[in-house]
């Protein structure tokens, strides 16, 4: 159950998932779900039935295994192509591709100055924007894509100011990572992004957020406070925005 600006959502899903390591950088995944999933959108409630199948290989050359360690060097990337059929309020076929990757330096020489570059992309190849059902739509803004912004809010809008949804989304980030004693960090960041109703990324206005952020480092990973403020506003924006984790961005 889901109660968000952009719409409402009551969903139930089955899914089940098959993962393989294919040698010590690459593993490859594939799944099969079925979703009963009810949206509302701008007062309009629509049920949908999706049957997704997400496929999905990715790289990794951080030589992290516990997953609690920060990453200070290497890439992690991944891409992922999910083939949907949606049935009820829509009979359509859609594809929603995924890419995304990120690489860390360590500019210290011992792990505690790491400069960290992230970048995405998303595309749904298959019907029209507002044709697809408003959660599988692909949204930017908040700590997964641009900070600074508030989450979803980046992309058409409705006359209201709700979030649309797009049929494609970019954003990339550069940030800062210094450690301060056994304990505590901090990260100065800039993100950048934008979302469209177009299928083909890097399509409509880019979206600049910069912020600071502090890190605790506890048994169970990094609790992270970044503060980011819009470089660029949007129509109704906030003047900043706090986000509160465990973990590094990313």
């Amino acid at each position: 159950k889901q109660h968000l600006d952009a719409y409402d959502q009551k969903a139930e899903t089955i899914a089940g998932f098959l993962r393989r390591k294919l040698n010590e950088m690459w593993t490859a995944s594939a799944g099969l779900s079925y979703s009963h999933d009810n949206v509302a959108q701008e007062g309009t409630s629509r049920l949908y039935q999706l049957i997704s199948l997400p496929l999905t290989i990715s790289y990794d050359s951080t030589g992290i295994a516990d997953v609690l360690r920060d990453p200070v060097k290497g890439v992690r990337a991944s891409l992922a192509v999910t083939p949907t059929q949606s049935f009820s309020a829509t009979d359509l076929t859609f594809f929603v591709l995924q890419a995304s990757a990120s690489t860390y330096f360590d500019v210290s020489g011992d792990g505690r100055s790491v400069v960290a570059l992230r970048g995405l992309a998303g595309s749904i190849l298959g019907g029209s924007n507002l044709g697809l059902p408003p959660d599988q739509r692909l949204y930017a803004g908040g700590s997964a894509t641009v900070r600074g912004f508030a989450y979803q809010s980046i992309g058409p809008l409705f006359p209201d100011g709700n979030p649309v949804g797009a049929k494609s989304v970019d954003a990339g980030t550069i940030e800062f990572r210094q450690r301060i004693g056994e304990d505590w960090g901090r990260a100065a960041f800039v993100d950048a992004g934008q979302a469209s109703a177009n299928g083909a990324p890097f399509n409509g206005p880019v979206r600049v957020g910069a912020g600071i952020g502090a890190r605790y480092y506890t048994a169970i990973g990094a609790v992270r406070l970044d503060v980011a403020v819009p470089v660029t506003r949007v129509r109704g924006g906030d003047s900043f925005e706090i986000y509160i984790g465990l973990g590094q961005a990313f």
